[in-house]
């Protein structure tokens, strides 16, 4: 038994049973790093929250997106700790995904700053981005809704005015409105007025008295003198502007690009049959 054991063959054998075990233990080991398993358990609890937060029964895009959301915080904490991200860090994963997407982020940071070509570009192709709303140069009256023969009071002051006559001064800064405004913006006038009184402006005909016109005041004599038309903002008075939107829209471009070549190195397995079957199919690799 003493010469068995002293075999060479036999140690042969055992050094050779030991480095296939421990090749077949990492290799079982790295196969499911790379696996993302979404079971029914895991589904049921996404599900719950979604369900908790919303308050009904998702529909297919609802669960596409959930199960979205948590295929890109496994893939950024698997990343994370691939890159030792952890260390010395008792921050839980959703932290150490948001780690790993301001690495992506910095590769954005890494990339040549646009020129104006690529400024100019970007503002040709997202003009909706940097629309001016309409700008309206106006005159106003305005009658309180309680204000006795109200109906009958706005027509007489409506044709004073139209005669050119003065503005009663009873009318003149009615609650500290001002009767004046001087190339406002749509923006503008909706929070002073309210937005019924501006869709109502919109339509309104110019250098003439018109009423009445609601507002969040009361009811109003109006006469638009001029109306400039909304309009796309010149590129050289906004150029930090489209330069910050680029940039933003860029980082989050190279964000998801980064995400979805990181997601080819995983295996996503769901295995939870209440997943909806093209939804499960949408995320197998042909």
């Amino acid at each position: 038994m003493k010469n068995f054991w002293k075999e060479p063959l036999l140690h042969f054998l055992l050094i050779g049973f030991f480095i296939f075990g421990y090749y077949y233990y990492i290799s079982d080991d790295a196969e499911s790093d790379n696996a993302i398993v979404i079971d029914d358990a895991e589904y049921d609890y996404l599900l719950g929250l979604w369900k908790k937060q919303w308050q009904r029964d998702p529909n297919g895009e609802d669960i596409k997106a959930f199960l979205d959301q948590y295929l890109r915080q496994e893939v950024f904490y698997k990343e994370a700790l691939a890159m030792n991200l952890d260390h010395n860090d008792i921050i839980v994963k959703r932290r150490l995904a948001q780690k790993m997407e301001a690495v992506s982020n910095d590769l954005n940071a890494m990339i040549k700053p646009p020129t104006d070509e690529d400024l100019h570009l970007f503002y040709q192709q997202n003009q909706d981005m940097f629309q001016l709303p309409p700008v309206y140069t106006f005159q106003q009256v305005l009658f309180l809704n309680d204000e006795k023969n109200l109906e009958e009071e706005m027509e007489r002051i409506k044709l004073a005015l139209t005669n050119d006559m003065d503005m009663p001064i009873s009318k003149k800064r009615k609650l500290s409105l001002s009767n004046t405004w001087e190339k406002t913006s749509a923006l503008d006038i909706n929070k002073a007025f309210g937005r019924d009184f501006i869709l109502t402006l919109d339509s309104l005909p110019l250098n003439q008295w018109v009423g009445p016109v609601p507002s969040g005041f009361g009811q109003h004599l109006v006469y638009i003198s001029k109306k400039e038309p909304s309009k796309t903002a010149n590129f050289n008075d906004i150029k930090l502007y489209v330069e910050k939107e680029y940039e933003y829209r860029t980082e989050l471009q190279t964000q998801e690009q980064v995400y979805r070549d990181l997601l080819e190195k995983y295996q996503v397995k769901i295995t939870s049959g209440n997943v909806p079957e093209a939804i499960r199919n949408s995320y197998s690799k042909s």
